[in-house]
């Protein structure tokens, strides 16, 4: 028998009726993958996560801290298990106008709504690497689509600056990678894609090593539990009520649980990549004019509706919790794709992921400043558990330039970039901003009133929006709950992240001192 006749093809597919499924990186692979996986590096896969509506920034911004030894926001929060897979990266300033249309396009190309050239990163990446795979790209979205903009829906743009329209539909994303569409009839018949390749399963797995096997049990499990998070997705989403407000929406999707929609379009995202059926990924999560409700995670009201929380901030804790949801569903997927290996690495490893928002204040739609979270190991390329804080404001356009090059694009530009942002693959080294000098403290207190100086943040672990905490050298937290009106008239917002000496009435609750109504704030 001609030697290692028993190994296969990386690109091999295992048919069947109706279903061509393609395969994890196994060790029974030819030599030829063996060799490459032991002497350059895994493919890299870039995936782009857009969350519109932008953030509450007191909630969202780190406040204190180094570049390595910093306690996550309260938006931020859900990320704190999976820490030092992260890398938090703030002031970076996007060019446009505030609107609504200009966030996702500008978010993805660096570059004005008006401007012609709207060729997005991630196509440019594609472009570059797509022929490489059985996909060249894919575009997802789990939001609405709003029908009034269409350009909300869009993230992606080709060479020649046209729009490519997400898939909004989980199954129809799962039988783009793994059904032959020409066998419709045979595929409504099999319960699971599993079942048509059901006999091919059973003689490869008669082939492979122990490792392999395991390797196959673990992708055959994860297709059935995608399977039926789609099916579970169908079966909770209601018919679309078309009644005036929501006559603006694409009746071809449907308003359900959005939280099940973006769980299977994030287990999609994982599948497509450990197949390498695909390299480039983008994903809409909630569009930015979103009217999404998220009643199934407790919030009876539309993401967009609660995002202008200055003219009402009795939204704002609901605000507050739906970016929170949404920061958890990135640690899903981020610990989803550590769970599976990929080579002699892990999947994870081997991933560049973008998450974040092409607005900053959900109210102004500011374009300054952007919420941005970079994690995946990029190959190894990327210095992740850090949080780093340009001292200066850098262009948007420098990080997906960034980002580009760590893919193995090759680019010189896009948008207004004017060179590749430092910090990203290598350590920043940034002086911390408001270094504690050893003088936060209470400087004073009488019988009901005292002064105290110290940084000021947002509480991490309170729901109240006017919970604030003013944080002393020795590390602990001067509670401060003062009234709107007390709030409003001292401007008292605006000191948030700063060091700030303040004096106040305060009330005492065991030992423990709580500011109840400010007189005076200075910042230093």
């Amino acid at each position: 028998m001609r030697r290692n006749s028993y190994l296969i093809p990386r690109r091999t597919l295992l048919r069947g009726a109706g279903v061509s499924l393609a395969l994890p990186l196994l060790d029974i692979m030819s030599p030829a993958v063996s060799s490459a996986e032991s002497t350059k590096d895994a493919p890299v896969r870039l995936c782009v996560l857009y969350k519109g509506c932008g953030v509450n920034p007191h909630s969202w911004d780190i406040v204190g801290g180094t570049e390595t030894d910093f306690e996550l926001s309260r938006t931020l929060q859900p990320l704190a298990a999976v820490r030092d897979d992260i890398l938090v990266v703030g002031n970076l300033d996007n060019q446009g106008s505030s609107d609504h249309m200009d966030a996702p396009g500008t978010f993805m190309s660096a570059t004005k709504h008006k401007e012609l050239n709207r060729y997005s990163f991630d196509q440019r990446v594609a472009d570059r690497i797509g022929n490489e795979t059985p996909i060249k790209s894919m575009q997802l979205t789990a939001d609405n689509v709003w029908k009034q903009h269409p350009w909300l829906n869009i993230l992606s743009y080709d060479n020649s600056n046209q729009p490519l329209r997400g898939q909004h539909d989980p199954q129809a994303v799962f039988d783009m990678m793994f059904k032959d569409t020409s066998r419709a009839d045979r595929q409504n018949e099999l319960l699971s894609v599993l079942d048509g390749v059901k006999e091919a399963s059973s003689s490869l797995s008669r082939k492979v090593s122990a490792r392999d096997k395991r390797v196959l049990e673990q992708y055959f499990d994860s297709i059935r539990d995608v399977e039926n998070g789609i099916q579970q997705a169908r079966q909770n989403s209601r018919a679309v009520d078309l009644d005036t407000k929501l006559s603006n929406i694409d009746p071809s999707l449907k308003v359900g649980n959005l939280g099940e929609r973006i769980k299977a379009m994030l287990d999609l995202i994982t599948l497509a990549f450990w197949t390498d059926s695909t390299r480039v990924i983008s994903c809409m999560l909630a569009n930015t004019n979103s009217r999404s409700h998220y009643d199934f995670m407790g919030v009876d009201a539309e993401f967009h509706y609660v995002s202008h929380h200055v003219r009402n901030r009795k939204v704002l804790p609901s605000y507050d919790k739906i970016n929170i949801w949404h920061t958890g569903q990135l640690r899903y997927l981020i610990e989803r794709m550590k769970s599976i290996s990929d080579g002699n690495t892990t999947l994870f490893d081997n991933s560049l992921i973008l998450w974040g928002s092409g607005i900053k204040h959900g109210d102004y739609h500011s374009l300054t400043d952007l919420p941005l979270v970079v994690t995946g190991g990029g190959g190894g390329k990327v210095q992740l558990g850090r949080h780093v804080r340009y001292p200066k404001a850098q262009p948007y356009g420098n990080l997906l330039l960034t980002l580009m090059n760590i893919v193995g694009a090759d680019a010189t530009g896009i948008g207004d970039s004017t060179g590749q942002l430092p910090g990203i693959t290598e350590k920043a080294n940034f002086e911390p901003a408001n270094p504690d000098d050893g003088s936060w403290k209470i400087v004073k207190s009488d019988d009901d009133s005292l002064t105290a100086k110290g940084l000021l943040r947002i509480s991490i672990e309170s729901e109240d929006v006017e919970f604030y905490q003013l944080r002393l050298s020795d590390k602990s937290d001067l509670d401060i709950r003062i009234p709107f009106m007390n709030n409003h008239k001292l401007r008292f917002d605006r000191c948030v992240g700063k060091v700030v000496t303040v004096t106040g009435k305060y009330k005492v609750d065991g030992e423990k001192k709580t500011i109840v109504a400010l007189t005076n704030a200075e910042l230093e």
